[in-house]
Protein backbone atom coordinates (compact mmCIF):
# COMPACT_ATOMS: atom_id res chain seq x y z
CA UNK A 1 0.00 0.00 0.00
CA UNK A 2 2.83 2.50 1.15
CA UNK A 3 5.07 1.82 -2.15
CA UNK A 4 1.14 2.56 -4.24
CA UNK A 5 0.70 5.60 -2.34
CA UNK A 6 4.52 7.07 -3.12
CA UNK A 7 4.21 6.13 -6.99
CA UNK A 8 1.34 8.01 -6.85
CA UNK A 9 3.05 11.21 -5.17
CA UNK A 10 5.79 10.37 -7.26
CA UNK A 11 3.64 10.96 -11.08
CA UNK A 12 2.15 13.93 -9.38
CA UNK A 13 4.92 15.08 -8.99
CA UNK A 14 6.55 14.52 -12.08
CA UNK A 15 2.84 15.86 -13.46
CA UNK A 16 3.42 18.98 -11.64
CA UNK A 17 6.60 19.83 -12.74
CA UNK A 18 6.03 19.19 -16.43
CA UNK A 19 3.46 21.85 -16.28
CA UNK A 20 5.54 24.69 -14.23
CA UNK A 21 8.11 23.88 -17.09
CA UNK A 22 6.13 24.37 -20.09
CA UNK A 23 4.36 27.39 -18.46
CA UNK A 24 8.03 28.90 -17.77
CA UNK A 25 9.00 28.18 -21.51
CA UNK A 26 5.68 29.76 -23.05
CA UNK A 27 5.97 32.71 -20.92
CA UNK A 28 9.67 33.00 -21.93
CA UNK A 29 9.03 32.69 -25.86
CA UNK A 30 6.29 35.11 -25.43
CA UNK A 31 8.49 37.59 -23.53
CA UNK A 32 10.60 37.52 -26.37
CA UNK A 33 8.34 37.80 -29.27
CA UNK A 34 6.90 40.74 -27.53
CA UNK A 35 10.85 41.95 -27.22
CA UNK A 36 10.68 41.39 -31.70
CA UNK A 37 14.13 39.40 -30.52
CA UNK A 38 14.68 37.68 -33.71
CA UNK A 39 16.43 38.12 -36.60
CA UNK A 40 15.87 40.55 -39.49
CA UNK A 41 15.03 38.78 -42.80
CA UNK A 42 12.10 36.48 -42.04
CA UNK A 43 8.52 35.72 -40.52
CA UNK A 44 7.63 36.97 -37.27
CA UNK A 45 7.61 33.67 -35.65
CA UNK A 46 10.89 32.40 -36.42
CA UNK A 47 12.56 34.79 -38.57
CA UNK A 48 11.61 38.92 -39.84
CA UNK A 49 10.13 39.54 -43.17
CA UNK A 50 13.09 41.39 -45.05
CA UNK A 51 12.53 44.68 -46.62
CA UNK A 52 13.22 43.19 -49.96
CA UNK A 53 12.56 39.28 -51.93
CA UNK A 54 14.00 36.92 -53.57
CA UNK A 55 15.00 37.08 -56.80
CA UNK A 56 12.31 36.56 -59.62
CA UNK A 57 10.12 39.71 -61.71
CA UNK A 58 10.71 43.42 -61.86
CA UNK A 59 8.42 42.83 -58.18
CA UNK A 60 11.05 40.40 -56.73
CA UNK A 61 8.90 37.52 -56.77
CA UNK A 62 9.71 34.50 -55.07
CA UNK A 63 10.08 33.99 -51.52
CA UNK A 64 8.61 36.48 -49.07
CA UNK A 65 12.37 37.01 -48.60
CA UNK A 66 12.72 35.09 -45.02
CA UNK A 67 16.10 33.93 -43.90
CA UNK A 68 17.19 30.87 -42.37
CA UNK A 69 19.80 33.03 -40.20
CA UNK A 70 19.10 34.63 -37.16
CA UNK A 71 21.64 36.59 -35.20
CA UNK A 72 21.10 40.55 -34.82
CA UNK A 73 18.74 41.53 -31.67
CA UNK A 74 15.78 44.07 -32.34
CA UNK A 75 16.70 47.60 -31.81
CA UNK A 76 14.73 49.26 -29.17
CA UNK A 77 12.77 52.25 -30.50
CA UNK A 78 14.37 54.08 -27.29
CA UNK A 79 13.04 57.65 -28.74
CA UNK A 80 9.67 57.09 -30.92
CA UNK A 81 6.06 55.85 -29.47
CA UNK A 82 4.64 55.64 -32.75
CA UNK A 83 5.49 55.77 -36.31
CA UNK A 84 6.24 58.74 -37.57
CA UNK A 85 4.48 60.75 -40.33
CA UNK A 86 7.15 61.30 -43.07
CA UNK A 87 8.12 64.40 -45.20
CA UNK A 88 7.27 63.64 -49.15
CA UNK A 89 10.59 64.20 -51.18
CA UNK A 90 11.25 64.30 -54.83
CA UNK A 91 14.00 62.96 -56.50
CA UNK A 92 17.06 65.12 -57.31
CA UNK A 93 17.51 66.02 -60.71
CA UNK A 94 21.11 66.66 -59.98
CA UNK A 95 23.84 64.68 -58.48
CA UNK A 96 22.71 64.21 -55.31
CA UNK A 97 20.03 61.98 -56.49
CA UNK A 98 22.21 58.89 -55.30
CA UNK A 99 22.49 59.91 -52.23
CA UNK A 100 18.33 61.20 -51.44
CA UNK A 101 17.39 59.57 -48.20
CA UNK A 102 14.49 57.29 -48.24
CA UNK A 103 13.46 55.90 -44.57
CA UNK A 104 10.64 55.81 -41.98
CA UNK A 105 10.97 59.87 -41.98
CA UNK A 106 10.98 60.47 -45.92
CA UNK A 107 8.74 59.04 -48.07
CA UNK A 108 9.54 59.45 -51.83
CA UNK A 109 6.39 61.28 -53.51
CA UNK A 110 3.64 59.18 -54.99
CA UNK A 111 4.46 60.23 -58.98
CA UNK A 112 8.03 59.31 -58.95
CA UNK A 113 8.32 56.32 -60.81
CA UNK A 114 12.29 54.88 -61.28
CA UNK A 115 13.50 54.12 -64.89
CA UNK A 116 14.50 50.46 -64.81
CA UNK A 117 17.30 47.98 -65.67
CA UNK A 118 17.76 44.47 -65.26
CA UNK A 119 20.61 44.13 -63.08
CA UNK A 120 22.24 41.52 -64.72
CA UNK A 121 21.29 39.33 -67.75
CA UNK A 122 18.34 36.82 -67.77
CA UNK A 123 18.16 37.61 -63.92
CA UNK A 124 15.06 38.97 -63.96
CA UNK A 125 15.91 41.55 -60.91
CA UNK A 126 15.74 45.27 -61.70
CA UNK A 127 17.71 48.09 -60.41
CA UNK A 128 17.42 51.85 -61.32
CA UNK A 129 19.31 52.05 -64.92
CA UNK A 130 22.14 54.00 -63.44
CA UNK A 131 22.14 51.94 -60.32
CA UNK A 132 22.27 48.86 -63.06
CA UNK A 133 25.17 50.05 -64.78
CA UNK A 134 27.05 50.43 -61.21
CA UNK A 135 26.28 47.26 -60.49
CA UNK A 136 27.50 45.16 -63.09
CA UNK A 137 30.51 47.05 -62.80
CA UNK A 138 31.12 45.63 -59.23
CA UNK A 139 29.45 42.26 -60.18
CA UNK A 140 32.54 42.12 -63.36
CA UNK A 141 35.34 43.63 -60.65
CA UNK A 142 34.46 41.04 -57.89
CA UNK A 143 34.44 37.96 -60.79
CA UNK A 144 37.76 38.85 -62.10
CA UNK A 145 39.17 38.45 -58.69
CA UNK A 146 37.49 34.93 -57.78
CA UNK A 147 34.48 36.12 -56.32
CA UNK A 148 30.79 35.68 -58.04
CA UNK A 149 27.88 37.86 -56.65
CA UNK A 150 25.16 36.32 -56.37
CA UNK A 151 21.70 38.77 -56.80
CA UNK A 152 18.81 37.83 -54.20
CA UNK A 153 16.47 41.29 -54.97
CA UNK A 154 16.68 44.58 -56.21
CA UNK A 155 13.24 46.64 -57.28
CA UNK A 156 10.32 46.17 -55.80
CA UNK A 157 7.17 47.38 -56.44
CA UNK A 158 4.91 49.87 -53.83
CA UNK A 159 2.37 47.32 -54.18
CA UNK A 160 4.47 44.80 -52.96
CA UNK A 161 5.67 46.45 -50.88
CA UNK A 162 2.68 47.33 -49.14
CA UNK A 163 1.34 43.78 -49.07
CA UNK A 164 5.09 42.56 -47.38
CA UNK A 165 4.36 45.55 -44.81
CA UNK A 166 0.72 45.13 -44.21
CA UNK A 167 1.26 41.11 -43.46
CA UNK A 168 4.40 41.75 -40.86
CA UNK A 169 2.26 44.56 -39.10
CA UNK A 170 -0.80 41.85 -38.74
CA UNK A 171 1.56 39.55 -37.34
CA UNK A 172 3.06 41.23 -34.81
CA UNK A 173 -0.81 42.70 -33.51
CA UNK A 174 -1.62 38.65 -34.23
CA UNK A 175 1.16 38.61 -31.02
CA UNK A 176 -1.04 41.34 -29.13
CA UNK A 177 0.55 44.55 -30.40
CA UNK A 178 -1.33 47.65 -30.66
CA UNK A 179 -1.51 49.24 -34.35
CA UNK A 180 0.93 51.86 -33.33
CA UNK A 181 3.17 49.50 -31.72
CA UNK A 182 3.02 46.96 -34.44
CA UNK A 183 4.11 49.30 -37.12
CA UNK A 184 7.05 50.63 -34.92
CA UNK A 185 8.15 47.48 -34.63
CA UNK A 186 7.79 46.38 -38.00
CA UNK A 187 9.46 49.52 -39.63
CA UNK A 188 12.86 47.73 -37.75
CA UNK A 189 12.32 44.66 -40.27
CA UNK A 190 10.06 46.02 -43.66
CA UNK A 191 9.46 49.80 -44.39
CA UNK A 192 5.91 51.26 -45.87
CA UNK A 193 5.24 51.51 -49.36
CA UNK A 194 7.60 54.54 -50.91
CA UNK A 195 9.61 54.65 -47.49
CA UNK A 196 11.51 51.87 -49.03
CA UNK A 197 14.88 52.47 -51.09
CA UNK A 198 13.43 49.10 -53.36
CA UNK A 199 10.73 51.01 -54.35
CA UNK A 200 13.18 53.01 -56.68
CA UNK A 201 15.86 50.52 -57.25
CA UNK A 202 18.42 52.47 -55.64
CA UNK A 203 19.43 49.03 -53.46
CA UNK A 204 20.69 45.52 -53.90
CA UNK A 205 20.47 42.56 -51.74
CA UNK A 206 23.11 40.34 -52.73
CA UNK A 207 24.06 36.64 -52.07
CA UNK A 208 21.36 35.46 -49.48
CA UNK A 209 18.97 37.04 -46.44
CA UNK A 210 21.00 36.33 -43.04
CA UNK A 211 23.13 37.53 -41.51
CA UNK A 212 25.58 34.30 -41.77
CA UNK A 213 26.33 36.09 -45.06
CA UNK A 214 28.61 38.66 -43.58
CA UNK A 215 31.12 35.60 -42.75
CA UNK A 216 31.33 34.94 -46.42
CA UNK A 217 34.25 35.84 -49.10
CA UNK A 218 31.87 37.53 -51.37
CA UNK A 219 30.91 40.03 -48.20
CA UNK A 220 34.73 40.52 -47.25
CA UNK A 221 35.29 41.18 -51.06
CA UNK A 222 32.21 44.10 -50.57
CA UNK A 223 33.65 45.18 -47.44
CA UNK A 224 36.79 46.20 -49.15
CA UNK A 225 35.70 47.18 -52.73
CA UNK A 226 31.70 48.15 -53.10
CA UNK A 227 32.58 51.67 -52.38
CA UNK A 228 34.79 52.13 -55.02
CA UNK A 229 31.34 51.14 -57.22
CA UNK A 230 29.14 53.54 -55.39
CA UNK A 231 27.82 50.90 -52.93
CA UNK A 232 27.31 51.09 -48.78
CA UNK A 233 26.23 48.25 -46.61
CA UNK A 234 23.14 50.17 -45.68
CA UNK A 235 22.14 49.15 -42.19
CA UNK A 236 24.87 47.88 -39.97
CA UNK A 237 24.95 46.55 -36.52
CA UNK A 238 27.12 49.51 -34.83
CA UNK A 239 24.25 52.03 -36.60
CA UNK A 240 20.86 50.72 -36.13
CA UNK A 241 19.88 53.57 -33.27
CA UNK A 242 21.04 55.95 -36.43
CA UNK A 243 19.05 54.24 -39.36
CA UNK A 244 16.45 52.75 -37.08
CA UNK A 245 16.49 49.69 -39.37
CA UNK A 246 18.07 46.19 -38.06
CA UNK A 247 21.34 44.73 -39.71
CA UNK A 248 21.34 43.61 -43.30
CA UNK A 249 24.60 42.62 -44.08
CA UNK A 250 23.26 41.51 -47.69
CA UNK A 251 21.87 45.09 -48.28
CA UNK A 252 23.72 47.26 -50.57
CA UNK A 253 22.75 50.72 -51.07
CA UNK A 254 24.38 52.80 -53.73
CA UNK A 255 25.35 56.42 -52.99
CA UNK A 256 27.97 56.96 -55.44
CA UNK A 257 31.54 56.85 -55.31
CA UNK A 258 32.58 59.86 -53.50
CA UNK A 259 30.29 59.55 -50.96
CA UNK A 260 30.50 55.83 -50.81
CA UNK A 261 34.51 55.87 -49.71
CA UNK A 262 33.63 59.03 -47.46
CA UNK A 263 30.99 56.73 -45.64
CA UNK A 264 33.06 53.78 -45.70
CA UNK A 265 36.38 55.23 -44.39
CA UNK A 266 34.17 57.28 -41.13
CA UNK A 267 31.94 54.26 -40.75
CA UNK A 268 28.49 56.33 -40.73
CA UNK A 269 25.57 56.35 -42.09
CA UNK A 270 23.96 57.37 -44.53
CA UNK A 271 21.68 59.46 -42.22
CA UNK A 272 24.74 60.99 -40.75
CA UNK A 273 26.05 61.55 -44.74
CA UNK A 274 23.23 63.70 -45.39
CA UNK A 275 22.84 65.69 -42.11
CA UNK A 276 19.45 64.39 -41.40
CA UNK A 277 19.31 62.46 -38.03
CA UNK A 278 16.82 61.91 -36.35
Amino acid sequence: MNKLLLAAVAAVCFILAFIISFTISKNSALKKLQKNDTSPGSSVSDVQVSDTESAGSDEGSGSEAESEDGSSEQVDPENLSALPTPTIVNMPTDSTWSTVLINIYYKMNDDYEPVLAEAEEGSGIHLDERVAEAYAKMAAAALSDGIKLTLAAGYVSADRQERLWNKQVENLKDMGLSQEQAELKASFTVLPPKCSEANFGLSVDIGWLGNDFSASPAYAWLRAHAAEYGFIERYTVVKEGVTHFNACPWHWRFVGTEAARYIRENEISLEEYVGKVK
